[in-house]
């Protein structure tokens, strides 16, 4: 599809992949609408993708059905702006939800040029959402102390979990994991997830289990221990922080985590507001209430809960109108 002579550029919606995994669940994917023919478990919806053979699709507006990666190969400039493209051009990051019904398996994502791998590494940053159970937890990163011998012999078998630090995990709580960092989402945790787009992951203990096609899932023990950061200080919890005001503002918005590759705020808002993007490349996911986006262009597009809104760097002011509950937003600013 050629979209040089197409009109401009406006807020872009994108249609969902489904990613199955065993480890996932039914019920975030049936709150998203996501149809399926079988009855596996889906751990991941991908939300914003230009991975390779992984793309989304624009949903809606003049760009409807057409690839992130058309778009970008024409209008580049348009779209990120300041950001930096990925490798080969692509969009640099990838935003999904996440489901765990079991827990994911205790793994390591390299970092840029690790391993002499030529994609990008993975750093990513975790939002739970209100779906997370009373108990759920994660893994991030290494026990105070941990040393690499009696981590190398313990990290193919449950040992591991010996040297690792567990943290409680809350609605709203957010979790920034740079690539290096060891790493597990335990059963019961719902999030959403903005990453590198990367999809490499190196496995050190699976919980002794088979995958959906009853074999034991690949296991990267040898590469891991050559990634893996053992210098670095565990992640800690954040929460957005919104200064008291009588009566607060309209909108309001928070930082969440900021690494090399992406900014994260949290973003609430009870009334009407413009977003300009700023010379950047945007991507807002609604993770509660409900709303309107409107370009330049004035055509409103109505949001719901999982939407994920791209704004194109050069897009300009941009007019966002919740409904009646407000509209509650994580944006990821490319970097």
């Amino acid at each position: 599809m050629s979209v040089s002579s197409e009109p401009p550029l406006e807020p872009l919606l994108f249609q969902r992949r489904a990613q199955p995994a065993v480890w996932g669940g039914r019920a975030l994917a049936e709150q998203l609408g996501v149809a399926s023919e079988t009855d596996e478990p889906i751990g991941e919806t991908w939300e914003l993708s230009d991975l390779p053979g992984a793309e989304t699709r624009v949903r809606g507006g003049a760009f409807d059905g057409c690839l992130l990666h058309e778009l970008l190969a024409e209008r580049a400039d348009e779209i990120l702006g300041e950001s930096r493209a990925g490798r080969d051009g692509r969009f640099p990051l990838l935003v999904k939800f996440i489901e765990a019904r079991q827990d994911l398996s205790v793994q390591v994502h390299p970092r840029d040029g690790d391993l002499g791998l030529t994609v990008p590494g993975k750093t990513e940053a975790w939002y739970f959402l209100p779906d997370c159970t009373p108990e759920a937890r994660v893994i991030a990163g290494l026990k105070p102390g941990a040393a690499v011998e009696a981590f190398a012999r313990d990290a193919a078998s449950r040992a591991v979990l010996d040297h690792l630090r567990e943290t409680r995990v809350h609605s709203g709580d957010c979790l920034l994991i740079q690539a290096g960092t060891p790493h597990s989402i335990r059963a019961g945790a719902v999030l959403l997830e903005v990453q590198q787009s990367s999809d490499v992951t190196l496995r050190m203990y699976d919980w002794d289990r088979v995958g959906l096609d009853g074999q034991p899932r690949e296991i990267h023990v040898d590469q891991a221990l050559q990634v893996i950061d053992f210098a670095a200080s565990a992640p800690e919890v954040v929460r957005a922080s919104f200064p008291p005001s009588d009566p607060p503002p309209l909108a309001r918005i928070a930082p969440l985590a900021s690494c090399e590759f992406f900014r994260l705020h949290e973003v609430r808002l009870t009334g009407a507001a413009d977003h300009d993007p700023e010379g950047f490349a945007r991507v807002l996911v609604v993770v509660d209430g409900s709303g309107t986006v409107s370009g330049p262009s004035g055509e409103a597009k109505p949001l719901r809960f999982g939407d994920t809104i791209l704004l194109p760097a050069r897009l300009g002011a941009t007019a966002f109108e919740p409904g009646p509950r407000g509209l509650h937003l994580i944006e990821a600013v490319a970097l």
